[in-house]
């Protein structure tokens, strides 16, 4: 086997191994469509999506309702706060995951890069939420 070989593999190895990463401000900047609450799907066409802002806001909808609030973001860890929604009655389905929203939103304490796609884990490292870029 050549150097030449090995040198390439273990390079490869190492890009597999940073598919996994802690985002920066930067990297969150946007709208962020929710896929799955915990380890659930969001309900086909849901309007859950969390969009952060460059200013440290984040605004979306839960699933019924539009939320707005704050958020820090330190070294991998991510914690959102001052949370305000709107109040309207919804299908039963969907206020059913707006509740799983809320109360998945409330334990979130990190978030990953996973594949290019956004994962909010809570303190124990369980996924919560995971998330694609929302096109507009």
């Amino acid at each position: 086997m050549s150097k030449t070989f090995i040198i390439a593999f273990l390079l490869g190895m190492a890009g597999c191994a940073t598919s996994m990463a802690a985002p920066g401000k930067s990297d969150l900047i946007g709208s962020w469509a929710v896929e799955y609450i915990g380890e659930r799907p969001v309900i086909d066409r849901s309007p859950a999506y969390i969009t952060f802002s460059e200013e440290g806001r984040i605004a979306g909808n839960s699933s019924c309702n539009q939320f707005t609030g704050t958020y820090e973001l330190r070294a991998g860890s991510l914690e959102f706060r001052n949370i305000a929604m709107t109040n309207k009655r919804c299908h039963p389905a969907l206020m059913e995951q707006e509740s799983r929203f809320l109360a998945a939103l409330q334990r979130v304490a990190k978030a990953q890069f996973v594949k290019g796609l956004l994962v909010l884990l809570d303190a124990n490292d369980d996924m919560l939420f995971r998330a694609s870029r929302r096109l507009k």
